[in-house]
């Protein structure tokens, strides 16, 4: 079932809203950002990386990439599977044209990025576990474990060297969809970055980076 504020949140749409300064519309079928507080606080953690370059998987409204390039970051892509979020992300980019361009393209995570897109980070807010019926916003059957795992054995290859994956997890969803569980099963090293208690639920931020 879905969560009472997602529902709520889905109702509303599209509507207007400003996080960290930057004025977001949350189209039909995107996901809003504001929901809880993984987004923002990934936001926070980003903008404290400084990259060169760096990617917004799953970019939904384009919040974090458009915080990225609100964050100096000189060269900032956005990717998204759903139709809806990257029609979504470019409307929003136009609108905060003044922070500087965005590369928003539709895609299955690295599917139709250039083979040669390598990035200082890639942020991933993913759907936390796999979906039943109807896709919500995108938000599928490939969720939780399955598309954590795909991403993770995807992102090394558009990693440069000594690049970092920043990834979210509310521990609503159970553990074995967590990326720290996935990416310690996979060798990779993993770094609590946050975890806060929002009064049902645990929240993360994980810093995880491949093998060398």
């Amino acid at each position: 079932p879905i969560h009472p504020e997602f529902q709520r949140r889905m109702d509303e749409q599209p509507y207007t809203v400003v996080l960290d300064g930057i004025r977001l519309t949350v189209d039909r079928d995107v996901f809003p950002p504001d929901l809880g507080r993984c987004a923002q606080n990934m936001a926070r953690i980003a903008g404290q990386i400084q990259p060169r370059s760096a990617l917004d998987m799953g970019c939904g409204t384009g919040y974090l990439a458009l915080s990225l390039k609100q964050n100096g970051v000189p060269e900032v892509w956005a990717a998204d599977v759903h139709g809806p979020a990257v029609a979504c992300t470019r409307r929003n980019a136009e609108a905060n044209a003044h922070l500087g361009p965005i590369h928003v393209t539709q895609s299955d995570l690295f599917q139709n990025l250039p083979e040669d897109a390598r990035f200082d980070l890639i942020v991933f807010n993913q759907p936390f576990g796999p979906g039943d019926g109807s896709p919500v916003c995108g938000c599928g059957s490939d969720g939780g474990y399955m598309i954590t795992r795909r991403f993770l054995e995807e992102a090394p290859a558009h990693l440069n060297d000594g690049g970092v994956l920043i990834m979210a997890f509310s521990d609503r969803e159970h553990a074995r969809h967590s990326p720290e569980s996935v990416a310690r099963e996979m060798g990779y090293r993993v770094d609590v970055l946050l975890h806060e208690y929002y009064g049902e639920s645990n929240n993360f931020i994980y810093e995880i980076r491949p093998p060398e």
